[in-house]
């Protein structure tokens, strides 16, 4: 089913944070800009991207920041070749 409010729909926090974590790779949003947290829809009880409130905590680690810039070197270096 598709959700009423046309957002792209995930089936599990785990999927949406992950999904998350990827879309912070691979787009350049400047600060304060594009999805920064999940939450579960009222509507559909999938899971959707917000860019309102404070960060998803998963962000805020230390390990998933690295792994963010790591794999934006890595895209950044695949996309000039």
């Amino acid at each position: 089913m598709k959700c009423i409010t046309g957002k792209v729909e995930h089936d599990s926090e785990e999927i949406a944070l992950e999904v998350l974590i990827k879309n912070r790779i691979r787009y350049d949003h400047r600060e304060g800009s594009g999805p920064i947290d999940v939450y579960q829809c009222a509507e559909c009880a999938a899971w959707h991207f917000t860019s309102s409130g404070p960060p998803a905590s998963v962000l805020q680690e230390e390990e998933v920041i690295e792994r963010i810039r790591t794999e934006k070197r890595l895209l950044d270096w695949s996309d000039k070749f």
